[in-house]
């Protein structure tokens, strides 16, 4: 079974149903995106065949590699399950990037073509071949390296570093959405509401592909353009059901004035992923808005792992989810001393997982081990639920001791004045790391007060060195803090070193 197949079930059941709502409050049914989709599907083979010279193989498959850098969200979707259709491979592009950026990903991951908007509006699309598209001789478009089972590639968001191509089949997709569908109960009567990008796989895996193929309809708004007022008038002019998102989306709405609780009352389950949350904006939204926000945990290479579904409370990940095997590997620079708990990397697998990254063994052999992922999280685990305590890889090593960046990001939010932080690990210049923190602060914030506070929650040893002050954070275009841009920042003049 494709994922187009799954589709064109739900629109033989629902036709007249609404599937999306896009940007400007346009609505299309099931049978109307199923409509759109065969069209892109034809486009897309017609291109290919004249522009490209590719051969259809047997069974229907094309073969070609083509970017989605599609701006309109609805294009976007019936452009992804036209893809699915003719079993195309496909690479999610952000299409706000620039042609610098897009040129140099489409030779990274060997694309024939890019489809960007028509003229046309939704459902238009224009197929630009690459440079390797557009080459005729076999020197200059040499084989790629994807499988028959190949289907997408995630971009990884490349807040630590070079992007990663993330390599799925159909059928692990299909893995990601009945289980989620499944856990976070959708179905026709939700009314789910997506602000992030749909190259993302919050966007796409968690929030749009289980939803369609549960026949919910799916609000798609810009993230990037909301405030949250603005949030919170997109949830009650839509009767939204389900909100998912980033914790600054959460950090918007229970800063905002303005924001009567009414204006959530629809929701039956708010839910944060993608970056740690505080669990002060998580108590903070109980209080305000009657209805926990629930954390959930995921990488892009298997999909969500564990889910708070019990509701155990501020800071829990939730547990894996049903088809999630994990294993946890105590981490010797954390042997827990008696009575307290043992730090442990995660290990997981499961159907929804990835083959793996495209063109890189290096990341590849570090991350996917004897059938295992390796997640590089540590985690605590407890009977009511676990809770990350970091990533192996941005541990602050100071003097000898582990530093977690996620818990001193959580003693600064806790500081009176501070709205927003982040850390990072700086050399020290004799051969080790200090603890310096970017720190976004009310004006009236006295930043020797943040020093004093922090004091009072952390060990001497995890207490920032250098802080740095600014309006904002850095982020990256789907929204996480930027962490190489907070090291930029934090090298500069003007920091404060204690």
């Amino acid at each position: 079974m494709t994922l187009y197949q799954e589709l064109l079930g739900v629109a033989r059941r629902r036709p007249e149903a609404t599937a999306v709502v896009s940007y400007d409050g346009t609505a299309v049914s099931y049978g109307r995106l199923v409509e759109t989709a065969d069209a892109i599907a034809d486009t897309i083979a017609d291109a290919i065949a004249d522009q490209l010279g590719a051969e259809q193989l047997d069974g229907g498959r094309l073969g070609s590699v083509l970017g989605l850098a599609l701006d309109d969200p609805v294009t976007f979707v019936a452009a992804y399950f036209a893809a699915a259709k003719v079993r195309s491979v496909i690479v999610l592009l952000d299409g706000r990037a620039t042609p610098e950026e897009t040129a140099r990903l489409a030779a990274k991951f060997d694309l024939d073509a890019v489809l960007r908007d028509g003229p046309g509006g939704i459902g238009s699309v224009l197929a630009e071949p690459t440079v390797r598209g557009r080459a005729t001789a076999p020197a200059a478009r040499p084989p790629h390296a994807y499988l028959p089972t190949d289907f997408v590639v995630h971009c990884t968001s490349g807040s630590t570093g070079e992007p990663k191509g993330i390599v799925m089949s159909q059928a692990a997709v299909l893995e990601r959405v009945d289980s989620w569908a499944g856990k976070g109960g959708l179905g026709p009567s939700d009314v789910v509401l997506c602000a992030l990008p749909l190259w993302h796989g919050h966007g796409i895996d968690v929030l749009t592909l289980p939803s369609l193929l549960r026949g919910a309809t799916v609000v798609f708004t810009r993230g990037s353009h909301l405030t949250g007022r603005g949030l919170a008038r997109a949830v009650a002019d839509h009767a939204v059901t389900v909100v998912s998102g980033l914790p600054v989306m959460y950090q918007m709405l229970v800063a905002a004035d303005g924001v009567d609780p009414s204006m959530l009352r629809s929701l039956r389950l708010a839910l944060t992923g993608s970056a740690p949350i505080a669990a002060d904006t998580q108590a903070r939204f109980g209080e305000r808005f009657g209805l926990p926000l629930r954390q959930g945990y995921g990488l892009g290479e298997i999909g969500t792992i564990t889910y708070d579904a019990d509701d155990a409370g501020p800071g829990t990940i939730g547990l894996p989810l049903p088809g999630i095997e994990w294993q946890l590997e105590p981490v010797d620079a954390f042997d827990a001393p008696d009575g307290e708990e043992q730090v442990c990397e995660l290990l997981v697998r499961g159907p929804a997982m990835a083959r793996g990254y495209y063109r890189d063994p290096e990341a590849e052999s570090a991350m996917f081990v004897d059938g295992w992922l390796r997640t590089h999280d540590l985690v605590v685990a407890r009977p009511e639920g676990w809770y990350i305590r970091g990533r192996k890889s941005t541990f602050i090593n100071v003097t000898g001791n582990k530093v977690a960046p996620i818990e001193v990001e959580t003693a600064l939010r806790r500081c009176e004045g501070v709205i927003d932080c982040g850390v990072v690990g700086l050399p020290d210049g004799e051969g080790g790391e200090l603890v310096a923190a970017l720190v976004v602060a009310e004006p009236w914030c006295d930043p020797e007060s943040v020093r004093r506070q922090a004091g009072a929650h952390l060990l001497p040893y995890q207490l920032p060195q250098r802080y740095g002050f600014a309006a904002a954070l850095p982020r990256t275009p789907v929204g996480k803090i930027d962490y190489e841009a907070v090291k930029r920042a934090l090298q500069g003049e003007g920091v404060l070193a204690v």
